[in-house]
């Protein structure tokens, strides 16, 4: 197990979300697909297999513009001030038979018409010499709706 960690970092890609994160988004107009591919690129294999829910994505710019439509609805509500974040940060972190490490996340919105129940998501992810080659987020689904990732193409 400590073979794996050693070739796999996880501790820092985490950091750098949870610092992502806490970016302050309300300075003006943003791409938010570009701002993630600016702070998570180097973490990532160019041809990452990425998979949020039953979607696959194949690429890191397909998987940042995704990602971005998935937490857009979030970000609103930040800007609206209906939201605030009270927690984010990781639960666990398991290293599984095959090596692939299993992080479990949860969220915790505050504000006047937030449903206090955090929000959890698991990634699984696979390292190979220092970078993410697949990835799979696992019932992430930031307001609770059922919809699937529009078409990047």
């Amino acid at each position: 197990m400590e073979e794996i960690l050693k070739h796999a970092r996880e501790d820092q890609l985490n950091k750098a979300l949870l610092d992502f994160c806490h970016t302050d988004f309300m300075t003006g107009p943003f791409d938010l697909a570009l701002l993630a591919a600016q702070a998570f690129d180097s973490f990532y294999s160019g041809d990452v297999a990425f998979w949020v829910g039953h979607d696959l994505l194949t690429g890191s710019d397909d998987a940042w513009k995704s990602l971005a439509v998935q937490i857009e609805p979030l970000i609103t509500l930040f800007e609206m001030g209906i939201a605030t974040v009270e927690s984010l940060g990781v639960a666990q972190t398991v290293i599984d038979h095959e090596g692939q490490i299993s992080t479990l996340w949860e969220l915790t919105l505050v504000g006047p018409y937030v449903n206090p129940q955090p929000l959890r998501w698991k990634t699984t992810r696979l390292w190979k010499n220092g970078m993410v080659v697949a990835e799979r987020i696992h019932e992430f689904n930031a307001l609770g709706t059922e919809r699937s990732l529009p078409s990047t193409s």
